[in-house]
């Protein structure tokens, strides 16, 4: 109690001393360590408001504003003109770096002092927790230990048991002549696109597969850089050498991956040089910066599915780890990793829930992401051993109990796609083999996983997987005394008989169990990396559930199932890495192969920072800088990082910023053509994940009916646009607020749904002969009217069918009654009702 009555005294003088911060703005712009005058008259709003801002920072109890000298820093400056003015960078929602216009980071020490340090480190972040209106406190972000001002010197200080509470609290002003924080620019300017409403039809384009997580994985020391750092790019985007050596000579494995061989020096410096990553073929450092996503975003992107990834045997074999290698275990760390980033994002726009990096868990939630013009990030998962269910010499080592288990903890965890099978047979079927020299590699790690080979034959029919070489064969550079001799050292595989070949494994009893539940359960079933064989009784599994939920996210299942996809209402797209003009073609290729019931839309698989190369920079298409996107108000310049700048006709898709450029190459080669399908890649995915969730495929509404009191044929009034869409199914279209459906027998007669702002339904209405309100059809002369309706106007004549206040609505045109309907009570002028009948396609 006694600190409660102290704290309430002392308010008034703090907000005081928060509001004596208020001062006029001084003209010009001061360079470091000049003084700093206040900017604008408004302190902040909340601590996630400082985002980014220029502030000069007062103690409370001190009344002085905080100044720099000698590495530390004091609350002793009498106006704002003498103090220091910090950048405050986000590191996390409510937690900042503070980098101070003498070009120093604020930063704690384990003695309880606060200094300086030119570089940010750990102890360089402070929390940031408004108590009231211009007032704060500022917590150490390694310890929680409040900053505090001495009373009589105005030193800083962490707060110890006996500091009084007054000395912790602080005040924001706005000020000028703040440094930049070091960041990769994002090289666009200008606003993307939002849909009509949270129900609309999207647009947009989709990569539905790629690997934001990956910095954890294969123990966490193989891959170098992270999309984000709470201390910012300079620590995501690093000297490599701190995990490879320098010039990579203690990264065999990585230099393998990504140059052919286990040695090759180059230059690991990150920022800002850039000098040899990222590019195309850097496999083993970050490509996917946060600022880079924006990027793509900025260009159209809206749907990015991102899987969590790991591979237990590389992981096993890396000499340096810092995570365990078990493959779930990587899962759960690479969720929170990815929450995380969705959290930094938000950090950078404002607070919660205010950034451009939305992570979904059912399409409903998705479209009205995206509509909001954001960016729907799906969680997906590819790993090899899958809930642990391995298998020993093709016996499974798994049971249906754990099965369901790891299901409800993908829920848990916001996973709504997965493969279940990766890289190695395991307990529910066979692997797609690589091939090459990759697959002799990857067999060795099949044998040290499974205890056995893969179990290849020569293929029976159409279907094939990788041709198997021999090890002879192979053209392996040495890797005697490099850890991947260990998957060498498996033994020598089996002489397998003439191509085309194919793994023997198939699916297993279980793996049909875990098909059945993934449909049950309303996950998105990702077939590639399914041998030919498993993948052929996948599909007759969900074939004869009449499941939707079933992609080929980048081109890793047998081509000739891809019409076995599409018919079940499935999704299709390629990997990226090809040339622009062999993807072109793949686009030509997989729209004959398409089902025409269902909307068709084409994307992309990057697979970046997931052991695949990106599209490289070639000569016959080069685009030019500034452009503008194929939809929205944005202009394109050339990306820069630090020192690199980006071109996409010398560096190819460099990072994942590079696919907004990719994507305009595209266009000068597939025309609009092109770019329309691919801007209706989102709403195809999303389409296909609405019947995965249980909503009927599109289909035309039955020809007859009677509108009631409350509905017509299972639409009600007020429902929801979810539920409408489980009553009736997937509409022809669904421009603005509304839904539009063709009708069975009666070309050119719609039935159509408008929406209030609220989302649940207004006006039920059809234009069909078939269809009655009140005993009265379309068609019908509107003569029938007198007596039975009354004249709203703009040819809008209603009549109340029953207590609930709804009436039915008719439409006359020409003499004619062109339209009958049912409209809630909230829609009581004509100009309410004709813009219904107008969003319903009824007018």
């Amino acid at each position: 109690m006694r600190v409660q009555r102290r704290s309430a005294r002392i308010v008034p003088a703090i907000v005081l001393a928060a509001a004596a911060l208020v001062l006029p703005q001084v003209a010009g712009s001061p360079g470091p360590g000049a003084p700093v005058a206040a900017a604008a008259p408004t302190p902040p709003a909340d601590e996630y408001a400082l985002a980014g801002g220029c502030y000069a920072i007062s103690s409370a109890s001190a009344g002085k504003f905080v100044t720099g000298t000698g590495g530390s820093y004091a609350a002793t400056a009498a106006q704002p003109t003498g103090a220091l003015a910090f950048r405050m960078q986000a590191s996390a929602l409510g937690s900042y770096v503070l980098l101070g216009n003498d070009g120093a980071y604020a930063k704690a020490s384990s003695l309880g002092t606060v200094g300086s340090t030119t570089t940010p480190a750990a102890a360089s972040t402070f929390r940031v927790h408004k108590i009231a209106a211009g007032v704060f406190t500022l917590s150490d972000g390694t310890t929680g230990r409040a900053l505090a001002a001495a009373p009589v010197t105005g030193v800083i200080t962490l707060a110890t048991a006996t500091t009084p509470v007054a000395a912790t609290r602080f005040g924001f002003a706005p000020a000028a002549g703040c440094a930049t924080a070091p960041e990769a620019q994002v090289g666009a300017t200008g606003t993307s696109f939002k849909g009509a409403s949270p129900s609309a039809d999207v647009q947009g384009t989709i990569d539905a597969h790629t690997h934001l997580t990956a910095f954890e994985f294969i123990g966490g020391d193989f891959h170098c850089g992270r999309p984000w750092s709470p201390l910012g790019v300079t620590v995501a985007l690093p000297d490599c050498a701190s995990i490879q050596g320098p010039q990579g000579t203690a990264a065999p494995v990585q230099n393998f991956v990504d140059y052919g061989s286990p040695e090759h020096p180059h230059d690991t410096v990150g920022w800002p040089t850039f000098k040899d990553w990222p590019g195309p073929t850097k496999l083993s450092y970050e490509g996917t910066y946060y600022t880079g996503i924006k990027r793509a975003w900025l260009a159209g992107l809206r749907i990015i599915v991102t899987d969590l990834v790991d591979n237990e045997a590389l992981c096993e074999i890396m000499p340096l780890k810092r995570n365990p290698c078990n493959d779930m275990e990587s899962v759960r760390l690479q969720a929170q990793g990815l929450k995380d980033l969705q959290d930094y994002v938000d950090a950078q726009s404002g607070g919660p829930g205010k950034g451009w990096f939305r992570i979904v868990t059912n399409p409903f939630q998705a479209r009205k992401v995206i509509n909001e013009g954001k960016l729907a990030v799906v969680e997906g998962a590819e790993i090899s051993h899958l809930f642990d269910c391995g298998e020993t010499n093709h016996v499974p080592d798994c049971s249906q109990a754990k099965v369901d288990a790891g299901l409800a903890e993908f829920k848990q965890l916001g996973v709504s796609s997965f493969y279940p099978i990766h890289k190695f047979d395991n307990a529910f079927g066979g692997t797609k083999m690589d091939g090459g020299s990759e697959g002799v590699l990857i067999n060795g790690a099949n044998k040290l996983e499974t205890g056995h080979f893969w179990d290849v034959k020569t293929c029976t029919g159409p279907e094939q997987d990788s041709t198997q070489i021999s090890p002879a064969d192979a053209g392996l550079p040495s890797l005697a005394g490099t850890p991947l001799a260990q998957l060498l050292a498996a033994g020598v595989p089996p002489v397998y008989g003439s191509p085309p070949h194919c793994n023997q494994q198939g699916l297993t009893s279980l793996g049909t169990y875990l098909l059945g539940q993934m449909i049950k359960q309303h996950f998105i079933i990702e077939v590639d990396h399914m041998d030919a064989k498993t993948g052929g009784a996948a599909l007759s599994v969900i074939e004869q559930h009449h499941y939707s939920g079933v992609i080929s996210p980048h081109n890793w299942s047998s081509p000739e199932q891809y019409p076995r996809i599409y018919n079940a209402g499935g999704f299709v797209n390629p990997i990226a890495h090809g040339s622009p003009q062999a993807f072109v073609e793949q686009w030509k290729a997989d729209k004959k192969l398409a089902n025409p019931r269902f909307h068709f839309g084409f994307g992309y698989g990057s697979d970046m920072n997931g052991l695949a190369e990106q599209p490289e920079p070639t000569s016959l298409n080069p685009i030019s800088y500034p452009f503008a996107p194929f939809k929205g108000s944005v202009s394109f310049d050339r990306e820069q990082w630090g020192q690199k700048t980006f071109d996409l006709n010398t560096d190819g898709v460099a990072n994942y910023g590079m696919y907004a450029d990719w994507l305009r190459e595209l266009q000068l080669l597939g025309g609009a053509p092109l770019m329309t399908d691919m801007f209706n890649g989102a709403e195809s995915y999303l389409e296909m994940w609405e019947r995965a969730q249980g909503v009927p495929g599109p289909a035309c509404r039955p020809a007859t009916g009677a509108f009631t009191s409350t509905g017509l044929g299972g639409v009600q009034l007020g429902a929801s646009s979810t539920t409408t869409l489980m009553q009736a199914g997937q509409p022809s279209s669904r421009p603005g607020a509304a839904y539009r459906y063709c009708v069975t027998g009666a070309p050119g007669r719609t039935e159509g749904v408008s929406f209030r702002p609220t989302g649940t339904v207004a006006l039920i209405g059809s234009t069909a002969p078939g269809h009655t309100a009140g005993g009265i059809a379309p068609g019908a002369p509107a003569s029938v009217l007198a007596g039975h309706a009354t004249l709203l106007g703009n040819g809008i004549w209603t009549a109340t069918p029953a207590s609930n206040g709804a009436r039915f609505v008719y439409l006359v045109q020409a003499g004619t009654v062109h339209a009958v309907g049912l409209a809630a009570s909230t829609e009581s002028t004509a100009a309410a009702l004709t813009a219904d009948l107008t969003a319903a396609g009824l007018e």
